[in-house]
């Protein structure tokens, strides 16, 4: 009959091991999904003068502003 006790030692690194293995996807897919979700800073004037909170003027100095 085989012993598993000499397996006891590697028990504790494994789930160390399981552990740091589900934090990194929890932390890599939480980046994932921010990223995805954003607006980058031209769609939000673009929304901005759609709404009417800038005017046209505004929006060209904003534009001129971010594309440097």
């Amino acid at each position: 009959m085989p012993e598993c006790g000499h397996f006891f030692p590697f028990l504790p690194f494994g789930f160390f091991f399981l552990f740091f293995v589900i934090f990194c996807l929890f932390l890599f897919k939480g980046r994932g999904s921010w990223k995805q979700n954003r607006f980058d800073s031209e769609t939000l004037l673009q929304r901005r003068l759609i709404n009417g909170e800038i005017d046209e003027k505004e929006y060209e100095r904003l534009r001129e502003i971010i594309h440097r």
